[in-house]
């Protein structure tokens, strides 16, 4: 069995790394609006091909004032496309990290419920072969490998 994940990282280094994420967002919280899951999935999301469907608009608006109702304001559509466009690097970037760090999380996962799972499977054989003190050990494990078993209402974990 080969395993990619073998050095602990220390907790001391990953609170370093909270600590200066924390940081970072300092500056830039009071200008984030942060949306309710409902406004999330209702809102128009800009992309690629409407980014520059925005972009030209506001060139033209610009431009072309008599065709912009009393209502439209050129100024607040150039500050929110500034921001979404000056954004996008800092969400690429954050998706980068992110993206590592849950391959990491995933790889280690992996890795410790396989080495359960083999421990898990050698304690069940000694426990079928009568091996002394591997019954108590088997059955505490098979509560939690159970597999296909619906869960009680309630159980505790």
């Amino acid at each position: 069995m080969s395993n990619i994940h073998s050095q602990t990282i220390p907790k001391e280094l990953i609170d370093q790394f909270l600590n200066k994420l924390d940081e970072a967002m300092k500056p830039l919280r009071p200008y984030l609006n942060p949306l309710t899951t409902d406004a999330r999935r209702t809102i128009l999301k800009m992309g690629d091909k409407s980014l520059a469907l925005v972009e030209k608009t506001g060139e033209l608006a610009a431009i072309n004032p008599q065709f912009c109702p009393s209502y439209f304001n050129l100024s607040e559509l150039n500050v929110d496309l500034a921001d979404a466009v000056n954004l996008r690097v800092a969400v690429s970037r954050l998706e980068q990290i992110t993206r590592e760090v849950e391959d990491t999380v995933m790889l280690a996962g992996n890795e410790a419920f396989t080495q359960a799972l083999t421990f898990y499977n050698a304690v069940k054989q000694a426990a079928r072969d009568n091996v002394a003190g591997a019954q108590p050990v088997y059955d505490e494990l098979k509560k939690r490998f159970a597999i296909g078993r619906p869960r009680k209402t309630g159980a505790q974990e």
